[in-house]
């Protein structure tokens, strides 16, 4: 006969119970895995989101590097400058027009007084002397020949060269006068009748003298990076600065005065930003050829704007320091956040 036990509850009750231990080990072991979960997520996150960070610093100073205004502002003092003397150009082929009349080409007093008329005022005013010569380069008339009367030479070569090219219009050679720092330039244009072009034989030549490195100056650009001494100047591809930012540099040689890999770049066919030495200190430079001009000119022209790399730079650096700030310290805090979970893990498993 097999016995019953006195209360049937209290079997039950036993039966259902469990030691703290035994009742403690499913939540135990969730939240260990849920630790584990999140050191193994951290472990990603860490390396990812300094990889971010660093991608977004070369990013930003990427962006301060590109947004260097020199090669933009060259191109624009560039067209700038082109169109003046572009415009120089058709004002005085204008001016040569005024004089096609056989009788004005004929009478001395007669070009002077046309002359006048137009050229102490106006567009024309910044002409230091005029010439008016016939087809075979002889004077004929003058206005103010006392400022042109010094280059003969230089204007018979011009003349000569004028005859064999043809054109609407030619400079000379720049004349560099060193003691006062100028870059002169003859600019000759035929006398033609109104219904005649460049392609027809002219019934003579106007010749006008200007100092082109005073009359340019005022359009110069002056870069300024946070009190950078900038310079931007207009040079030829002989090598010689025609104007510049800094008077003292016209007419010197960009050899002399250590901007030979600038014009190494130009002689290249390398044109907008660049980077070269000068005198051991390292610039950032924005060049561009005065395209306008190919052709009217003895040499090749193009401008240039230069700031010191270091200052130009300045905002580049400060940025990759604060995204490299940032990096430094958010991984020993993701780190710390990662070594705290795993901890947690390691005493939760116990």
């Amino acid at each position: 006969m097999t016995d019953h036990p006195s209360d049937v509850r209290a079997v039950h009750i036993k039966s259902d119970r469990l030691s703290p231990e035994e009742s403690a080990s499913p939540r135990r072991s969730t939240t260990w895995r849920w630790n584990v979960g999140l050191v193994i997520f951290l472990m990603m996150i860490i390396p990812s989101s300094i990889m971010v960070v660093l991608y977004y610093r070369e990013v930003m100073a990427t962006y301060y590097v590109s947004r260097n205004p020199l090669p933009k502002s060259a191109r624009d003092m560039s067209v700038e400058i082109s169109q003046i003397m572009v415009g120089d150009i058709r004002d005085v082929m204008l001016l040569g027009k005024s004089l096609s009349p056989p009788a004005v080409l004929g009478s001395p007093d007669g070009i002077h007084k046309d002359l006048g008329k137009y050229v102490v005022s106006g567009q024309l005013e910044h002409f230091a002397g005029w010439g008016v010569y016939d087809p075979a380069g002889h004077r004929i008339g003058s206005y103010d020949f006392r400022s042109l009367a010094p280059y003969g030479k230089e204007t018979g070569a011009l003349l000569d060269r004028f005859r064999k090219s043809g054109g609407p219009a030619l400079f000379s050679a720049p004349i560099y006068n060193l003691r006062n720092r100028m870059a002169i330039l003859l600019l000759a244009v035929p006398i033609l009748k109104p219904d005649q072009n460049s392609d027809d034989p002219p019934m003579g030549y106007l010749v006008g003298i200007e100092n082109f490195s005073g009359t340019i100056h005022p359009f110069l650009f002056r870069p300024k990076k946070q009190g950078a001494p900038g310079l931007s100047y207009i040079a030829s591809s002989g090598g010689h600065i025609l104007a510049s930012s800094n008077d003292l540099l016209v007419g010197r040689s960009m050899n002399e005065i250590g901007l030979n890999g600038v014009l190494r770049h130009f002689r290249a066919g390398e044109s907008g930003g660049f980077k070269a030495f000068v005198k051991g200190d390292r610039y950032l430079f924005g060049s561009a050829l005065m395209s306008d001009l190919q052709g009217l000119s003895s040499h090749s022209w193009f401008v240039v704007l230069q700031a010191p790399e270091d200052v130009v730079m300045a905002k580049a650096r400060r940025m990759r320091f604060i995204m490299d700030l940032v990096a430094f310290v958010i991984a020993p805090i993701l780190f710390a956040v990662d070594c705290f979970f795993l901890f947690r893990s390691l005493r939760s498993s116990s």
